[in-house]
């Protein structure tokens, strides 16, 4: 695991040079996106890679690693805040897990077989995390039901503040790489608690960071220059 101090470019940069040096393999690539603070972010990725990678986009496909369940294009979707800001995915696969309306069961069912093909024919999966201030990532919440879910890669479940869908553990795992953009002073106590890496996944949920082969956490907090 890797710690970066630098701005929030250099990791955007970071996250397009590598999708695009899989594409440019031949790999198919899956790009596991979040939302909140990574939305201008991943806006700012595609349009790198349709300047870089044009040519190699239809091999690359997008799937939400959370989202907020309800009707398409809610305006509490993480799909329909990159909308909103003018992602442009090019002739990239782009999957709204919303688009059917259909109740939440069967989106955790279209969500899950969709993650299991996904998975499985993809070449590389990067992973563009989000950290929140309380140690979560993707739809993964503290004390949640989230952080323990079993077989299935996709979980849903009632929270206080929405109805939540994520991808779980066990489908994070599968990431070739994760990178990590965690900016602002309110995330120096999670990165802090991460690298210390002494609570269960209940209560620091990006602990499954670490059963990751490759991780970049780009920050614009003070660490040591000592890589975990």
């Amino acid at each position: 695991m890797e710690f970066v101090e630098e701005q929030q470019p250099a990791a955007v940069h970071a996250v397009a040079a590598r999708i695009g040096q899989e594409l440019r393999a031949g790999q198919r690539v899956l790009w596991l996106v979040s939302g909140g603070s990574n939305v201008a972010a991943e806006v700012a990725v595609m349009s790198e890679l349709r300047q870089q990678a044009a040519e190699r986009l239809p091999g690359l496909a997008i799937l939400p690693m959370d989202e907020r369940y309800g009707a398409p294009g809610h305006e509490h979707s993480n799909t329909q805040a990159l909308r909103a800001a003018g992602f442009d995915p090019g002739t990239a696969v782009w999957i709204d897990i919303l688009a059917h309306n259909v109740p939440l069961d069967q989106t955790v069912d279209f969500y899950n077989d969709l993650a299991v093909t996904l998975l499985g024919s993809a070449g590389a999966v990067i992973g563009q995390f989000g950290l929140g201030s309380d140690g979560h990532i993707a739809g993964l919440l503290p004390h949640s039901p989230a952080p323990a879910a079993g077989e299935m890669m996709v979980t849903g479940y009632e929270w206080s503040d929405y109805t939540r869908l994520s991808l779980t553990p066990g489908a994070l795992r599968r990431a070739t790489v994760a990178y990590v953009l965690a900016y602002g002073s309110a995330k120096q106590s999670a990165l802090t608690r991460l690298r210390q890496r002494a609570e269960p996944p209940s209560d620091l949920p990006a602990v499954v960071l670490y059963d990751i082969p490759e991780v970049h956490i780009y920050t614009d907090n003070k660490l040591s220059e000592e890589k975990t």
